[in-house]
């Protein structure tokens, strides 16, 4: 862990809220998508079916098929997420499944041509997600904690000083959490505007305030962001939303908008549709 910095009452006073839980919808509950809301589908790999997979095979373009060969670890992951876009998609645009087609912008976001759907997609470990909206801009990350990366040297390295400062003043026990809070939210922002985390991930700057929580749901701004200049983008129209999906697995939405967004969940594998 991170060496200290702060001494006893900082420590004490430096402690993490809880994040949510994601709220489920049922399947047929909020399935209009507006300016003001999104929807995101999540999949739980390990109850992916053989029938799945044969379905995957069907829908998928020759291109999908071929790098999903390629791979040595992780092929269950890219099949089952890449179902899980397609079969997604589908249900928005009213597109069969394996006729929808991908055009990429000149930093590789992927985009559906002629449409007013935008989407972002993650995967990691046994979870895939992926976010639907009208909103333009929209990121979102999933990560499962990993005990065998140096989240400080990490954080030295590519954070923002004052979220290392801030990093090295907590327990140890929370450091883990803080990292991949900040990780995903990082990748979420990167993801939306389309650069990837290349673009510097020092370049934006995330401070959590005081959660007020009602149920399931983080209620106010809640996280607060500083962005570069030089990335061109006013903080205040962006909005963050974070959710704990298991006590090791944590996802970040981004997305830009000027109306509040109201987020709904949804499990894929529940939606007779996708099935």
């Amino acid at each position: 862990m991170c060496a200290f910095i702060a001494n006893q009452t900082n420590l004490m006073t430096l402690s993490l809220k809880p994040l949510p839980a994601p709220m489920f919808s049922q399947p047929e509950q909020d399935r209009a998508l507006g300016a003001q809301n999104l929807h995101i589908h999540c999949l739980d790999i390990r109850r992916f079916t053989a029938d799945h997979y044969a379905d995957a095979d069907c829908i998928m373009s020759p291109a999908e098929r071929e790098r999903a060969q390629k791979f040595v670890r992780g092929k269950e992951s890219y099949v089952a997420s890449r179902w899980l876009l397609r079969k997604v998609l589908a249900r928005y645009t009213g597109t069969a499944s394996q006729a929808i087609e991908f055009l990429r912008t000149d930093k590789g976001k992927p985009y559906l041509p002629q449409s007013d759907i935008h989407f972002s997609l993650s995967h990691s470990g046994d979870w895939a997600l992926i976010a639907v909206g009208k909103a333009e801009l929209i990121g979102v990350d999933i990560e499962v904690v990993s005990a065998m990366r140096d989240l400080c040297g990490i954080a030295e390295s590519y954070y923002h000083p004052q979220e290392f400062a801030r990093l090295q003043e907590l327990k140890d026990e929370d450091q883990a959490e803080y990292f991949y809070r900040l990780w995903t939210l990082k990748e979420a922002f990167f993801k939306a505007i389309g650069t990837g985390i290349s673009a510097g991930l020092e370049k934006i700057a995330f401070e959590f305030e005081d959660n007020k929580l009602e149920g399931n749901r983080l209620e106010g701004n809640t996280i607060s962001a500083q962005i570069a200049a030089e990335l061109c983008r006013d903080a205040d129209e962006w909005q963050f939303h974070q959710w704990a999906l298991t006590a090791q697995v944590y996802c970040a939405l981004a997305s830009q908008s000027e109306y509040p967004l109201e987020v709904s969940w949804f499990d894929a594998l529940s939606a007779p549709a996708f099935s």
